[in-house]
């Protein structure tokens, strides 16, 4: 009954991995990130990316990833342990036969959009009563989406805003909004659109980042927060 064992257990993991990938969706994680996130801490595989950042900075997600990280050296384990027994008993052809039938009755399972979606909602359903999985941080409510965020730029003498005010500017129109204007000693938070832009001001900017690109730093470096 080893074999047998170790496919169950196997295929217990993988649905811990969805669980939890779940839970990462509900603090505000996309749910494909989530599973790599989750899977990756399950086999103790560290990558360094902005979205382990997160999880690293928000507590909810660093004890999801730290009960993975446990879970997966104590799977390990044990599937090394079965191995090693497996190796000196010979298999039974309906251990074997068994073993393959679970495998594909689970790959038929996971493959099914209907019945995994059914699944994922269930669970979603159930772990959305914590309160505690309903956060985000302020870095992904900046970055929600991959087009958009926050960069610092500065303004250069050819520029053409150099001289308008904010509102003649118009950047509103193309999706860009001020957070705050840096000039010499002077900080300004949500600048007025009567605010006039000069040579050398540094503006925070947040908005779709090919139009800050475009409009803002077309001929200067551009650094995102």
């Amino acid at each position: 009954m080893n074999l047998i064992f170790l496919v169950s257990f196997i295929l217990v993991l993988f649905i811990i991995v969805e669980i939890s990938a779940i839970a990462l969706k509900l603090t505000g994680m996309d749910l494909h990130k989530a599973r790599f996130q989750a899977l990756t801490a399950l086999v103790t595989v560290g990558y360094t990316t902005s979205e382990s950042e997160m999880v690293v900075k928000h507590h909810v997600r660093r004890r999801i990833i730290m009960v993975l990280m446990v879970m997966g050296y104590l799977g390990t384990a044990t599937i090394v342990s079965v191995l090693i027994e497996l190796m000196r008993h010979p298999l039974t052809l309906i251990q074997v036969a068994t073993a393959i039938t679970m495998l594909l009755l689970a790959i038929s399972i996971a493959s099914s959009r209907k019945i995994r979606g059914s699944f994922d909602k269930g669970i979603e359903k159930q772990l959305s009563r914590h309160r505690t999985l309903q956060k985000r941080t302020v870095e992904e409510v900046l970055h929600l989406d991959r087009q958009y965020g926050v960069a610092e730029v500065k303004l250069k003498k050819n520029n053409p805003l150099v001289g308008k005010s904010i509102a003649e500017s118009k950047i509103r129109d193309h999706e860009l909004f001020i957070l705050a204007l840096e000039r010499e000693e002077e900080f300004l938070h949500s600048p007025r659109g009567s605010q006039i832009l000069l040579e050398e001001d540094k503006l925070i900017v947040y908005g779709r980042l090919q139009n800050i690109q475009l409009l803002l730093c077309w001929d200067c470096g551009r650094e995102e927060i």
